[in-house]
């Protein structure tokens, strides 16, 4: 193989200076979240999981299986009736049809109200650099964002009458 090719192929660092794969955990996750300057919480109940506000929808990271995958999931934020739940549904099936990520879905959450959800859980098992997780948590992030934007797009003006 021609070397300039494999240094393109690796972002331009020569092999060399490459940064090796280490195992994910979240002191690494949180790590990536300061250099990037989110704010984020631990959870006292919940020592694996991070929690954090973007866009204004609920996040949390949690690394599961010792290191085996890191979870990035949203919560939208509204809820909506009971009543709306096959709809949105219908919403969430049509995503997960026509994309690969983030998977989406509806949970109930009381007798009366249902939330939207969307992760993205990525395969960490041979361990990753810091740029391979700082990009799994943005593909996370943005992703999961873009599902929300789409519901609040089909939902129109409708968005600011509901609930929290």
């Amino acid at each position: 193989m021609d070397p300039s090719l494999a240094v393109s192929f690796l972002g331009g660092t020569a092999v060399h200076e490459q940064e090796l794969a280490a195992p994910v955990t979240l002191q690494r996750v949180a790590d990536c979240l300061r250099q990037h300057g989110f704010a984020f919480v631990e959870d006292a109940d919940h020592p694996d999981v991070l929690r954090a506000r973007f866009d204004d929808y609920r996040f949390q990271f949690a690394v599961v299986g010792e290191g085996a995958a890191l979870q990035t999931r949203g919560r939208w934020n509204h809820s909506l009736d009971i009543s709306r739940k096959v709809e949105m549904l219908k919403v969430c099936n049509e995503w997960n049809m026509n994309r690969i990520w983030p998977k989406v879905y509806v949970r109930r959450e009381s007798e009366s109200s249902v939330g939207l959800y969307g992760e993205v859980a990525a395969d960490m098992q041979a361990g990753v650099t810091d740029k391979q997780l700082d990009r799994a948590i943005e593909c996370g992030l943005t992703t999961v964002i873009a599902f929300f934007h789409e519901v609040e797009e089909r939902l129109g003006a409708e968005v600011a009458e509901l609930g929290d």
